[in-house]
């Protein structure tokens, strides 16, 4: 588990029973128990014929599993603004009552908390503050011992990782090392409804129309980069996308972000391969809506205006996009 990226160990995310985006913001943590000693698996099974999801779920030996992304809208709480303002977590625990949870859930558990609270800057875990039990949402016994009897335990273990992990938002890198070698060019091509565009070289166009950016003035369908890590798109037809790792615009199954609808919205992060050699480096990007100027860039998941947003774009339609790699 990626604590500091909230990058679970497993990644099955639904593609029903969860609604696109949110209708509010991340203000908090919905503690949940699955009722029985399931797997990450045997939630998103049966959420494929039930109609309820969680973002995450903490199987019993610890492994941890997204099952519907931060940004969307879980069915968890049986609560409206609770799901639209909530991320929800479910434990594995004992089939029958008392529904208690093994130590290590527990554990890895409470340390989830403590990650989200300080990815959102949601502070310190608090009961009835910022983490909650789904029983306080609507009517229901759920999340078991995790409201009583091991509540005290789980809640020091979520302060405990949260101080550890530094509490607040997200430090800063740590500083690079000197660098030995320049910055490496960054490669990326977008495909409109006008076809695909020549490629970029950092913000430079290799077509030599001497822009400094991609697009040609119509929506982006399509963007594929070539870079360590991932990209993702929001597209007016079906939201978020999965992350994308690969560089081919031809590809349009696996080798660039888009499904021939208009781009709404980019996110992208760079993991530096060789920090002694290049120093610790990130995605500096951009997009520009149909008509209109550049947003604020982007650096990986940062946004550079601190409007405290995760992905570059306000919901309309882009027709540019820029990047380039700078060092952290």
């Amino acid at each position: 588990m990626d604590w500091i990226g909230l990058n679970a160990d497993v990644e099955r995310i639904l593609t029903k029973h969860y609604t696109p985006g949110r209708n509010g913001s991340i203000k908090a943590v919905t503690i949940h128990h699955m009722g029985g000693n399931l797997s990450i698996d045997g939630c998103y099974s049966t959420w494929q014929t039930r109609e309820a999801s969680a973002h995450y779920a903490v199987q019993a030996d610890g492994t941890i599993g997204q099952l519907v992304n931060d940004w969307d809208t879980a069915w968890a709480c049986a609560n409206a603004w609770a799901n639209s303002n909530t991320i929800s977590i479910e434990h594995a625990n004992n089939q029958f009552g008392p529904w208690t949870v093994n130590d290590t859930v527990l554990d890895q558990g409470a340390h989830l908390v403590a990650a989200i609270c300080r990815k959102y800057g949601l502070g310190r875990p608090e009961w009835l503050v910022n983490v909650f039990p789904h029983s306080h949402w609507s009517a229901t016994d759920c999340p078991g011992e995790l409201q009583r009897s091991q509540n005290a335990e789980y809640m020091a273990r979520a302060q405990a990782w949260y101080d550890e992990m530094g509490g607040g938002a997200a430090p800063s890198p740590a500083p690079s090392p000197a660098p030995s070698v320049g910055i490496p060019d960054l490669r990326y091509r977008v495909r409109t409804a006008n076809g695909v565009l020549p490629e970029m070289v950092d913000h430079t166009d290799t077509g030599g129309s001497g822009d400094d950016y991609a697009g040609d003035g119509s929506p982006i369908l399509y963007l594929a980069i070539d870079m360590p890590g991932w990209y993702q798109v929001r597209t007016q037809r079906q939201g978020w996308l999965p992350r994308v790792n690969k560089y081919d615009i031809n590809d349009l199954e696996d080798g660039c972000a888009g499904d021939g609808s208009p781009i709404t919205a980019v996110r992208c992060y760079y993991e530096t391969q060789d920090p002694d050699a290049t120093g610790w480096l990130g995605i500096e990007y951009s997009v520009a809506n149909v008509g209109e100027g550049f947003l604020a860039d982007m650096i990986d998941l940062d946004d550079t205006s601190g409007c405290g947003d995760d992905y570059a774009g306000n919901g309309g339609m882009v027709s540019a996009f820029r990047a380039r790699l700078v060092r952290l």
